[in-house]
């Protein structure tokens, strides 16, 4: 090999960061020889050293996608995603382009994504005497409108919401923004699940004369680079979007059409369409003018992407408007006279505006509401339809709902978003837990009520246990029915032995699982755990009596199972973990899987006293007591004052060990193992597995390379610290232990709102970046640590929320609350404490801070509830 072969191979290698060759190794070294020409790979880059081996080089190479380069500006890679919940959703990036479409019933198991589309804008007009401005508010607008659009935009976002501020360099003096927004309403599915997003384009007149204002949005009405194969009917030359669509449009026999290279394909069947660049694709549409304030546009067919969309307008004051159709003759009338010509027709799009008159220094809103409505949802061939079909008769019914309820879906969402973004939660902290919600939108609300959900796009499994359980907490919190749903569907899939299987759906390393609802997996040990934490969360969390009542008896075979399996020392005997790529089943029991096994039988023992089972309160709590003085006797290493992976794994650290005790504590069983241990443990683990990045999930493996972060380790981590923290240095010390990960995501890779699972640790050329699976619900186990930060325990059967931040009570606090159905922020300003509601009624309670309880009574959102210290 030579020198420049040496260096290419680092360059093609992307865990190396400098080489180093010689034309004569000093000793044989792995598959290099004594005296002949050897290059040696680093994943680090080395100490400078002083050689005596002649014409010696090394060099290191610059990193890819690291701290050295550049990354989008936030609202490029990812932004909320807007829409109703579980009713697909559409992102409004920085950029102002519309992209990753999903409301078609897009899907693993159906059509693909869609990516961005260019007859998809919206542009605004400002007329101020005979001076006309009028621009797309994008920054590179494509296709007819190229060169239209602003310099500049600015843009912030928090789910449910986005917000784009135009700069232009010929902007007149007036202020605009645009507003994206759906409905989120804690505690309300139904309310909730409302398949249209409102834009709202605020503008304000700074000028001293009255000005004319007017918004317009542009809907496609095709797919763009997409592809669809089926039976071709017939086929023809053109280069017409708009000539292909009609032609099928007017064959009753047509299904779908596909133009390829100037050809265009009537294809018989409406199959799912795959991304294809330059390809584009459609179904045989009509559009119609639908009363004075919408534009509609239907998809026909009885397929899950046959349905349609409807553009409704309306300004807050008497607004005009106007409908048209194509995106060239749309933006030259708009353009030219404020508004549009009324004429609609196929063509390759359709467009609706609004424009209104603003006095000097006065503000106004025009808002359009893009509504859908496909109601076929599909799982393969199957057809489960979308629940929203009962709430809605068509997407003009979904716009026009929507637009006479925008203040009650602004009011919903800040009260949602208020008491984490003005609490005293670090700033990175309260942005990431409300930039996580955009994980809903791989949720799926079937006709029959069924509530479902990928484990992610990317690896397409339908509801696993243990991964549910990592991203569970914001869901059970704002919608514990989807959470019960989902328990239906695992309790009747168990297997006769007791066994929880892992999901419903399998599919994450092959193909999409032919069958639905009918679990598969493998044998784990924080399944049927998790399944048997979920009643008592359910219970004492949410009051449900009649539900775990109901389930109990699943519950029961499932610790039944869990104790037959936990054959080693009483501990699990070799069974899988969500750490599955560690390949912990290998070993005899891991401690990851042992302190999960603690959980669940105190978990167990706990609900057994709520259905007065005496003997299973006795046995449970017996099984746990032996379960962890054998955990204590096995897996403690003396010497290191850290609990050892697996067992045998003397000198390993696992960082998310204690996943387990952080569901403990948010549920309210307290320690499940030595606490003293179990600091030591986390004073180890920081120290020996952080690497700057974040915690490597296991360190002091031979032979094995666990060196990136699992995204679930430092939100634990934190969590842990937390419970255990008695002053405010041990909370800054708990959060600044927690905080690198996240940073990196929110203000390094400015990739927010598609967090993956697993990113690279600090080695190699891409340190700190996405790694393994995308829009992943790992990093969502931080809501155990913001309950941990007011270190909440509530039990609703007997009565009682409690709180104990370690802040104590001199110390000035605002912390938010999320309880099933309530959002709320307590406060302390040092002489008294109160609990403020923005969502939900806690009925019966008796409410306690640091020792200091109200009297017992009901708190329903607005209202508050306080105590004199």
């Amino acid at each position: 090999q030579t020198q420049d072969q040496c260096d290419d191979s680092c360059h093609q290698n992307t865990d190396c960061r400098a080489w180093v060759f010689t034309p004569q190794a000093p000793s044989g070294f792995g598959s290099c020889k004594k005296g002949e020409a050897c290059c040696y790979l680093k994943n680090g880059i080395p100490s400078n050293v002083t050689s005596t081996i002649p014409k010696i080089a090394s060099r290191v190479v610059r990193m890819s996608y690291g701290e050295d380069s550049a990354h989008p500006a936030i609202g490029i890679r990812s932004a909320p995603p807007l829409g109703g919940l579980a009713t697909g959703t559409i992102e409004l990036r920085g950029d102002g382009t519309l992209t990753a479409w999903t409301v078609e019933n897009n899907s693993p198991a159906g059509s693909a994504k869609l990516p961005k589309q260019k007859h998809a804008f919206f542009a605004a007009r400002v007329q101020e005497g005979s001076k006309t401005w009028s621009r797309v508010l994008q920054t590179q607008p494509e296709g007819a409108v190229s060169g239209f659009g602003v310099s500049q935009l600015n843009f912030g976002g928090s789910p449910p919401m986005t917000r784009l501020q135009v700069k232009d360099a010929l902007q007149p003096n007036v202020d605009i923004s645009l507003f994206g927004y759906g409905r989120l309403a804690a505690g309300n599915m139904n309310k909730s699940h409302h398949p249209a997003i409102a834009f709202s384009m605020v503008f304000t007149n700074k000028g001293s004369q009255p000005v004319n204002v007017a918004s317009l949005f542009n809907l496609p009405t095709y797919n763009e680079n997409t592809n669809r194969e089926g039976t071709v009917m017939s086929q023809f030359s053109t280069d017409s979007e708009v000539a292909c669509m009609s032609n099928c449009t007017a064959n009753a026999g047509c299904g779908s059409w596909r133009l390829e290279k100037n050809t265009c394909s009537l294809i018989k069947e409406m199959p799912y369409y795959e991304f294809a660049d330059g390809v584009n694709s459609g179904t045989p549409v009509s559009v119609t003018k639908d009363g004075s304030q919408c534009v509609r546009l239907d998809k026909r067919g009885t397929a899950a992407m046959s349905g349609g969309y409807a553009l409704c307008g309306a300004g807050t004051g008497a607004g005009s408007v106007t409908v048209g159709s194509g995106s060239k003759k749309s933006f030259d009338s708009f353009s030219a006279n404020g508004f549009l010509n009324n004429v609609v027709e196929l063509d390759d799009s359709i467009s609706l505006s609004v424009n209104e008159t603003i006095e000097a220094g006065k503000t106004t809103t025009i808002t359009i509401v893009l509504g859908y409505y496909f109601p076929n949802h599909n799982y393969l061939s199957q057809i489960l339809g979308n629940q929203y079909t009962k709430f809605f008769a068509s997407a003009t019914d979904a716009s026009q709902q929507l637009l006479s309820k925008l203040t009650d879906a602004v009011s919903d969402a800040q009260a949602i978003q208020n008491p984490l973004l003005t609490s005293t939660l670090p700033v990175w902290m309260s942005d990431t837990l409300l930039g996580q919600l955009h994980h809903m939108r791989s949720a799926m609300w079937f006709h029959d009520g069924r509530w479902r959900q990928w484990e992610a796009y990317d690896c397409v499994n339908v509801d696993s246990v243990h991964n549910d359980g990592e991203r569970h907490i914001p869901y059970i919190m704002l919608f514990p029915e989807s959470t019960k749903s989902k328990v239906v569907g695992w309790g009747k899939a168990q297997l006769p032995n007791g066994m929880i299987q892992e999901q419903l759906a399998c599919g994450c390393m092959g193909g999409i699982d032919s069958k639905f609802e009918h679990g598969c997996g493998r044998v784990m040990s924080d399944v049927s755990s998790m399944y048997i934490v979920y009643l008592l969360e359910l219970l004492r969390w949410n009051n449900d009596q009649d539900f775990v009542k109901e389930w109990f008896p699943v519950a029961k075979k499932a610790a039944e199972w869990h104790i037959s399996v936990s054959t080693f020392h009483n501990l699990p005997y070799k069974l899988q973990t969500t750490y599955d790529v560690l390949a912990l089943n290998q070993y005899e029991t891991c401690s990851y899987s042992a302190v999960f096994h603690i959980l669940a039988m105190r978990s167990m023992a706990e609900l057994c006293a709520f259905m007065g089972d005496e003997a299973g309160v006795a046995r449970y709590n017996g099984v746990a007591k032996t379960a962890q003085e054998s955990f204590e006797n096995i897996m403690w290493n003396e010497e290191q004052g850290t609990y050892m992976a697996y067992y045998g794994g003397n000198k390993t650290i696992m960082s998310d060990t204690f996943y387990p005790q952080v569901l403990a504590y948010s549920v309210g069983l307290g320690p499940l193992v030595n606490e003293t241990r179990l600091l030591s443990h986390l004073e180890m683990e920081q120290k020996v597995n952080f690497d700057g990045v974040g915690l490597q999930i296991l360190t002091g493996r031979p032979g094995y390379t666990d060196q990136d972060i699992w995204m679930m380790a430092n939100g634990d981590h934190g969590a842990l610290l937390l419970q255990n923290a008695k002053t405010k240095a041990d909370v800054e010390k708990a959060l600044g232990e927690t905080e690198s990960p996240f940073v990196r995501i929110r203000t390094g890779l400015n990739d927010v709102w598609n967090a993956a699972g697993i990113i690279r640790g600090n080695y190699g050329r891409f340190p700190g970046s996405n790694y393994i699976t995308s829009h992943y619900g790992y990093y969502m186990t931080l809501w155990h640590t913001m309950l941990a930060m007011t270190k909440q325990v509530v039990n609703l059967p007997e009565g009682t929320v409690s709180f104990d931040p370690a802040l104590g009570t001199s110390e000035p606090y605002q912390l938010p609350v999320f309880i099933p159905n309530v959002v709320g922020q307590l406060e302390n300003d040092g002489s008294e404490w109160k609990l403020c509601l923005t969502a939900g009624t806690l009925t019966d309670v008796t409410i306690t801070v640091s020792g200091k309880s109200a009297p017992k009574g009901t708190l329903t959102a607005p209202n508050c509830v306080s105590a004199k210290w």
